[in-house]
């Protein structure tokens, strides 16, 4: 994933300031600790914070909030206790993997928060080739039937929103004909524009399909070609993917 361009010029303060703060939680009881977010991904401008994870045992009582958001030395630190068993025994979504497959481990003596990232975090392929049929599906579903629901049912904002839901879907596909992890929403635009393999002219289209003057037949005609020539490209590379036609992947959907 790229980050670099998003600016690190506070990031070594930013880590200092994590480091001296997440110090005071080295004690018996605590397995691990973690640094998320900026400082994990290597950058760190105005509108991050210090996100920090402590995990401890069950049973095992820091004397301080489980959860806490504050100011010190000029950064926002937003830290939270967890109780490492239930970190073991829970199903991790794709929004916490993703957020724990960029992490910057500062203490973990036995190796086990290590352990339990790399075992939580995977892709697995089962995972992934469902979420490829489903958002390719989905993709050409919102993008030509659904939208022409709407217009016929005379909603044009309607018929343009199921664009947005369509080029999501595709995005969705992008991610795992990439194996990578699905970030979180806020990120979803800024990071497929940086994945290994994409479309021709995927960045050109994509500024087309989420550009709109207003909301008018022809604007929502000009939105779905866009997708469209970004959408027949994915659907071969799809389909070698899980050995599939697409006709096939509709009955699955």
């Amino acid at each position: 994933m790229e980050f670099e361009s998003l600016g690190s010029g506070r990031l070594s303060d930013a880590l200092a300031v994590a480091e001296e703060f997440a110090s005071r939680f080295i004690r018996d009881g605590v397995v691990g600790i973690v640094f998320l977010g900026g400082v994990a991904r290597g950058y760190f401008d105005k509108f991050s914070d210090i996100d920090i994870i402590v995990f401890k045992r069950r049973g095992v009582d820091l004397g301080v909030r489980a959860e806490y958001e504050f100011e010190y030395k000029g950064f926002v630190i937003d830290y939270e206790v967890v109780d490492y068993e239930d970190f073991v025994g829970s199903e991790w979504d794709m929004e916490r993997r993703w957020a724990f497959s960029i992490v910057k481990i500062f203490y973990d003596p036995e190796g086990r928060i290590k352990s339990l990232i790399d075992e939580k975090t995977c892709l697995g392929d089962e995972e992934k080739r469902w979420l490829i049929i489903e958002g390719v599906t989905q993709s050409e579903w919102y993008c030509n039937v659904v939208s022409e629901s709407w217009v016929y049912r005379n909603d044009m904002v309607s018929a343009h929103y199921c664009i947005n839901i369509a080029l999501d879907e595709l995005i969705k596909a992008l991610f795992m004909l990439n194996d990578k992890l699905l970030p979180a929403y806020k990120w979803r635009i800024y990071l497929v524009q940086h994945l290994g393999w994409l479309p021709e002219k995927f960045n050109e289209k994509l500024r087309e399909v989420l550009s709109i003057k207003d909301f008018s037949i022809e604007e929502l005609e000009r939105r779905r070609d866009a997708l469209n020539y970004v959408w027949r490209q994915v659907l071969p590379r799809a389909e070698k993917e899980v050995s599939m036609k697409f006709d096939e992947f509709k009955k699955l959907v």
